[in-house]
């Protein structure tokens, strides 16, 4: 859906069970496939917030698209390479 806006907030600290970001991620992972990783997709991620969890983000991306588009590790990073060359991939 073209102007779709979905945002997906984690609460770590106010709960007693943590959910990280990159668990709400997971949660997404058709979404996110279908937005950033099919061929001809054009949607856009922002992580805003904290730098802690990037790395772990970074992480959990690549395993969708690993997963969802039968990729290597080889091609999972160079479309991350890509959506961040192309700004559709955006930490703040």
């Amino acid at each position: 859906k073209e102007g779709l806006v979905k945002c997906c907030n984690a609460w770590s600290r106010d709960t007693a069970k943590k959910i990280y970001v990159q668990h709400k991620i997971m949660e997404e992972a058709d979404s996110i496939w279908n937005n950033l990783g099919v061929p001809g997709s054009k949607g856009y991620f922002f992580l805003c917030g904290s730098k802690q969890p990037e790395k772990d983000v970074y992480a959990a991306l690549l395993g969708i698209f690993r997963d969802k588009g039968k990729m290597n590790d080889a091609q999972a990073y160079s479309l991350m390479e890509k959506l961040q060359a192309d700004g559709r991939y955006v930490t703040e």
